[in-house]
């Protein structure tokens, strides 16, 4: 039996679960770039509740390269679900209609951030998205990555109005001041005068965003279904936590309304986050690897993994920031909390990809502080050494890790193939980490190789 997808014309069909009660055919003010699951779950459902508080916050998404989204939400005419599951609770299902349209490719996200109604930009592009391609530096008019898309859009965008506000919402430290060096950068190389105004007039407020939103599965798919009577393709699903902290800046809609904490100080919390959730996660999945775990709340039930994660976390604790309101400790056993839920499916390759950006983010600021004060690294090599094994196939006893994706797999797996573990750590980390504790990585990968899992039983 086939069974009617969500749309408009069947949304009136759903019962029992909330749908959007407002118009959805007014112009959009936002657009978001790069539209996977965590923008939906997260950006969407805030522009969600935006709208349903009478604010015109309607979202033009684009994806700059894959078609997927568009496959998934043009059909649904930009209508979705997000499934809320917590351990022991009932899911909360609803649908937003935030998204007024979802397109793909460079021309589409040009002509959306040169729509003169368009009044804040954002992203979810991960960590690696910030990277200019050599491309553009060779053909600025024909621009391919995210920094310079937006480049472009604002060279045509300029003397029309104010220009957008700019927001980054990847989990990368001074997302803003990141992004905005890097559309600069992009702008020189099409014209200097650009690159200036974007310098005078420009926002780029960072930002800390946090949900978890694990990969939707065809189960996840049909059980949305069942709940809706209709099919729902571009379904996610995430825990009921969600939270935003966004640098104060003139021309943000009014996100406090709807929960966004709006600060004058940003960095406390953008380093709680990757330093007591983003680190203590990329450590639960490297060490699910070793532990033969498929999920992240499954590595955290493993007494050996959990364990050495308590110990990592007191670890980044000792050196933790004592800002007043920031609360480091109750965050990180909430953190922890939060790992555990079993409802979510979070796998441990899906949280341990792109490790090459991630850990230098997550883990080596951490290293950097307890070096100063002579603190022990060792935990954090462990994690840096897990991960260097499942990327390079390295055996561990003769078994091979699971394998994760790495935009730098080529290079260290070339690197690995002399079997010199110091030049595989200083390949890995380059200048990002000190020669010692590249050096402490490289001695971990060897202690990997002959004791497997009991490195994380060992105390210094």
């Amino acid at each position: 039996m086939t069974v009617e997808r969500l749309s408009e014309a069947t949304l009136d069909r759903v019962d029992a679960v909330p749908v959007p009660t407002y118009a959805r055919d007014a112009t959009p003010t936002i657009v978001h770039l790069g539209v996977g699951a965590f923008a939906r779950a997260h950006l969407a459902v805030y522009a969600d509740d935006l709208l349903q508080a009478g604010h015109p916050t309607l979202i033009r998404g684009v994806s700059l390269r894959s078609p997927g989204a568009e496959e998934q939400l043009a059909p649904q005419d930009g209508l979705f679900s997000v499934d809320e599951r917590e351990p022991g609770q009932d899911h909360l299902l609803r649908v937003v209609g935030s998204l007024a349209s979802v397109g793909t490719g460079v021309e589409a996200a040009v002509e959306a951030i040169t729509a003169p109604t368009t009044a804040l930009i954002t992203l979810t592009v991960t960590e690696k998205g910030y990277e200019l391609d050599p491309g553009d530096r060779a053909e600025p008019d024909r621009p391919r990555s995210a920094p310079a898309v937006i480049a472009r859009g604002l060279g045509l965008r300029r003397g029309q109005g104010p220009p957008p506000v700019i927001a980054s919402l990847d989990n990368v430290m001074d997302n803003g001041v990141l992004l905005r060096q890097r559309v600069i950068d992009a702008a020189e190389q099409a014209d200097v005068g650009l690159a200036r105004w974007i310098m005078e007039h420009v926002r780029f407020p960072s930002s800390v965003v946090d949900r978890m939103v694990p990969a939707t599965t065809p189960s996840d798919l049909d059980a949305v279904a069942r709940r809706l009577g209709l099919r729902d393709e571009a379904t996610v699903v995430a825990e009921h936590h969600r939270s935003w902290f966004i640098t104060d800046v003139d021309g943000l809609p009014p996100l406090a309304d709807v929960g966004v904490r709006v600060v004058g100080d940003i960095v406390p919390y953008q380093r709680r986050k990757l330093w007591l959730l983003n680190g203590p996660h990329s450590a639960l999945a490297y060490g699910g690897l070793l532990a033969g775990c498929e999920t992240i709340a499954d590595a955290a039930a493993h007494p050996d993994v959990s364990s050495f994660v308590r110990r990592l976390v007191d670890d980044i604790l000792e050196v933790s920031d004592r800002t007043p309101g920031v609360e480091p400790d109750a965050f990180a056993e909430e953190s922890l909390r939060r790992f555990r839920n079993p409802e979510l499916g979070h796998t441990c390759r899906q949280v341990g990809a792109d490790g090459s950006r991630k850990l230098a983010q997550r883990l080596l600021p951490v290293v950097a502080a307890r070096a100063i004060l002579d603190l022990p690294t060792n935990r954090f090599a462990v994690v840096a050494a897990v991960w260097l094994a499942a990327v390079t196939r390295l055996p561990l006893r003769g078994v091979l890790l699971p394998d994760v994706d790495d935009p730098d797999a080529a290079a260290l797996r070339a690197a690995a193939e002399d079997r010199d573990r110091r030049a595989l750590s200083h390949v890995a980390f380059g200048r990002q980490a000190t020669d010692a504790f590249a050096d402490e990585v490289a001695g971990t990968v060897e202690q990997l190789v002959y004791h497997g899992i009991d490195v994380l039983r060992e105390e210094p």
